[in-house]
Parts: C-alpha cells; structure tokens; sequence
C-alpha cells in the first residue's frame, strides 16, 4: 500500500516516515488497514478513497479556521482570497 502513490494510505506512511520513521510508519499503517477493514467487515461497506478525501478536506478547513482564528488573535486582519478559476 505504501508503494501506491495518491492514496490515502500511502501520503499517510509518507508524511509519517518524515516524523518518526520508516519501521513505525509501516507499523502504523498497518494498523489503519487493520481498523479500515475491521469497519468494512462489520458494516459490510466497500472500501472507498472519496470518504478520506471528504475527510482531508474537513481536515483543512479545520486547519484554516484556526489559523484565521490565531491571526486574529494577533490583531491581524484577515480576509478571503476570492477563487481565480
């Protein structure tokens, strides 16, 4: 899993292999397979890339609004960049 690129499971392992190294980082990703596929067996659910993606999307929101919060906190003003597409 960790040789796949783009996969929820493989930027896990590598931004872990960075902080703690590649022993536990192959541990701890065998571990969330473990519970990923504990959760598909007993809801009986498929196996799907989208519902991490939702969640890493919720994940940087979160991020966002504590870094606007901790600016602020600051004094410093913060406004939205408007999407240039």
């Amino acid at each position: 899993m960790v040789r796949s690129r783009n996969t929820y499971l493989s930027q896990f392992y590598w931004r872990l292999k960075a902080r703690r190294g590649a022993k536990k980082a192959i541990i701890a990703v065998a571990r969330k397979m473990l519970v990923i596929i504990h959760i598909m067996l007993s809801n009986g659910i498929p196996y799907s890339e989208e519902a991490f993606e939702k969640a890493r999307k919720k994940q940087d929101d979160t991020r966002v609004r504590k870094i606007i919060r901790d600016a602020e906190r600051l004094g410093l003003i913060v406004t939205k960049k408007e999407d240039v597409s």
